[in-house]
């Protein structure tokens, strides 16, 4: 690892996906280049030096405003797909565009868990995953009402992730995706916009879950699994409609993803995309997660990457202690390349 040398013309240093090098490696004529994509993670573009700028405009003239910016030490591309490209550039033909979208973790259909009482060592704005079903069953809930365990309340930030014979009333992951402002009448982007998503990429460790639709009890298939064990499902409206919801997909068990009867109140989709007066929706992704068989039937992912979390966890009961592992979920639209991450914890009872 080293630095780019800037001191002359500008250099283009370019590296192969996890993807890109195994399809080379396998030389069966399967390797072809057919995307590329730029990325600007080092650059700070406030040392650009106009009239605008803290130093005021640079004193040699406007063809040495950026010249700092080009002085700037930038590291040699790498390969870990982990760690870089986290802001990728885009490009728009339109010129009327006055926002862009985002994708946003929806907290209000299923609620993350958040710090509190009996939530200390949680997943602050994420979820917790329950590893097997004898975590999520009945008997393991609290008989505490402020704890998310509480067998009667709402089950905040839980995921049932132990069986797949919950369809469509066990909690799930949902993403909105669109235009989050005010600014413009509430509204569905249209088929075919540009601004709105209908491919999504889901990455996650391979060894610790699977992502399964909210109405089905079929895992879908990573397009890829790379040497870090991160999986990447490709997730698309037209071929895999079940993970979208209506009126875009097919997927029955979550909140239709469209427009209030009242303009001023777009309840019924309860989107965390725009206000109730405004903001443009564009599709909605949801799925459920099933543990692997390696954390369901196993403890060495729990000794090997994890630990074990004190008594009472949750609120679960003294005496109550569970084996956890710390995780992250990247959902990403291939659109806009925007980007969240939703963090995770697995957990099993001892």
């Amino acid at each position: 690892m080293g630095f780019l040398d800037n001191s002359g013309d500008i250099i283009l240093d370019a590296v192969l996906t996890d993807t890109g090098r195994k399809r080379l490696a396998a030389g069966d004529g399967s390797f072809r280049i057919v995307k590329f994509a730029l990325g600007d993670d080092e650059i700070d573009y406030s040392l650009y030096r106009n009239a605008n700028s803290i130093e005021g405009r640079h004193p040699s003239g406007s063809a040495y405003y950026d010249l700092n910016i080009l002085q700037t030490p930038v590291l040699e591309a790498f390969t870990n797909n982990t760690s870089m490209m986290k802001s990728k550039l885009v490009s728009y033909t339109r010129g009327d565009m006055l926002y862009l979208p985002v994708i946003k973790l929806n907290n209000i259909i299923y609620r993350t868990i958040d710090e509190g009482t009996y939530k200390t060592n949680v997943p602050t704005g994420g979820y917790i995953v329950c590893a097997d079903n004898n975590t999520s069953k009945p008997s393991t809930f609290s008989d505490e009402p402020q704890s998310p365990l509480f067998l009667g309340g709402t089950g905040e930030g839980i995921l049932r992730g132990g069986s797949v014979s919950d369809a469509g009333t066990a909690a799930a992951i949902v993403v909105d995706q669109g235009l989050d402002t005010d600014e413009l009448s509430i509204s569905l982007l249209a088929d075919g916009d540009p601004l709105r998503e209908t491919q999504f990429l889901i990455e996650m460790d391979n060894r610790l879950s699977k992502i399964l639709p909210v109405d089905g009890a079929s895992t879908a298939r990573p397009a890829f699994v790379d040497d870090d064990n991160v999986a990447s499902y490709y997730l698309s409206l037209n071929s895999n409609p079940e993970y979208f919801a209506i009126p875009n997909g097919g997927a029955s068990g979550v909140n239709t993803f469209t427009t209030s009867d009242d303009i001023n109140s777009p309840a019924n989709s309860q989107t965390v995309i725009g206000t109730s007066t405004g903001g443009r929706y564009g599709t909605r992704l949801a799925f459920r997660l099933l543990s692997s068989q390696e954390i369901a039937t196993g403890n060495t992912l729990f000794e090997k990457l994890g630990g074990t979390t004190a008594t009472n966890y949750l609120g679960a009961g003294a005496g109550v202690s569970f084996r956890y592992i710390e995780s992250m979920i990247r959902i990403t639209g291939f659109t806009t390349g925007y980007r969240v991450d939703i963090p995770v914890r697995f957990i099993k009872k001892v």
